[in-house]
């Protein structure tokens, strides 16, 4: 059953810097609490997808992100993939008199026995660490 974290904050970002900001590997790996991404997927100048390794729980997971949907200047997507893990991340945005409002969200599932094993660790992390990671990517766009 996938669990579902999610998030709400405002920058004093525009709409139009928030979606450029969103084409960069680095920025997501902010609100997934990614700590590394490679072999970085551009198609037509706009991020199509990437590669990410992060540690949780004394483990290292790594995995591929690519983006299943992006409206310009609203929304985007990224499913994510490892070994033990599959799930969304989808930032959406609005334009608000005081800069813009992000909703950000993360729905994961474990994928096979061993993501069955250390999801209870990752869900753990995620719970504490999500709204955090949504404050950061706020404070970086201002």
């Amino acid at each position: 059953m996938p669990t579902r974290y999610s998030h709400s904050v405002r920058t004093s970002a525009s709409v139009e810097a928030v979606w450029e900001a969103l084409q960069q590997p680095d920025v997501w790996a902010s609100v997934a609490g990614v700590d590394d991404t490679s072999n970085h997927r551009n198609l037509n100048g706009r991020l199509s997808g990437f590669d990410f390794s992060t540690s949780i729980a004394g483990m290292t997971y790594r995995g591929s992100a690519r983006v299943s949907e992006a409206v310009p200047g609203r929304s985007m997507t990224l499913s994510i993939r490892s070994n033990e893990l599959i799930g969304t991340i989808q930032v959406a945005f609005d334009d608000t008199d005081e800069g813009t409002d992000l909703d950000v969200s993360m729905q994961i599932s474990p994928n096979g026995l061993v993501g069955a094993m250390v999801f209870p660790a990752v869900s753990s992390a995620l719970r504490t660490g999500f709204p955090e990671s949504v404050e950061r990517l706020a404070a970086s766009l201002d």
